[in-house]
């Protein structure tokens, strides 16, 4: 194995103890989940179930959406499993499609 072979096996060694190490918790996923939420609502780009009282709440979360975030973190489940170099998320609630996500580098990444 010559010196790019090395190279390459000892970035993928470094890339992985990264990922290990920056891989966020359930309560790291639950602060960067609100803060996503918070965002969507106050741009108007968040994902809403297709229900009257979903649209009602989210139009009053209008007013104030950092706030209306952490009250809607209450009727949001979370199911997180860890893949020890990244964890899955399965988010639901009644004010929102499912979303599945993944959590790596500090980062939640959701669709």
């Amino acid at each position: 194995m010559g010196f790019l072979g090395k190279l390459v096996i000892y970035g993928l060694i470094a890339a992985a103890g990264a990922a290990y190490a920056t891989r966020p918790s359930v309560e790291e996923v639950r602060e960067l989940y609100r803060d996503m939420v918070a965002a969507e609502i106050a741009d108007g780009s968040i994902i809403s179930a297709d229900n009257g009282a979903a649209q009602t709440a989210l139009a009053a979360c209008q007013v104030t959406p950092a706030n209306c975030a952490r009250l809607l973190e209450g009727v949001i489940s979370f199911d997180y499993e860890n893949r020890y170099l990244f964890a899955t998320v399965a988010t639901r609630s009644p004010f929102f499609e499912p979303r599945s996500c993944i959590a790596a580098f500090e980062r939640l990444l959701c669709r």
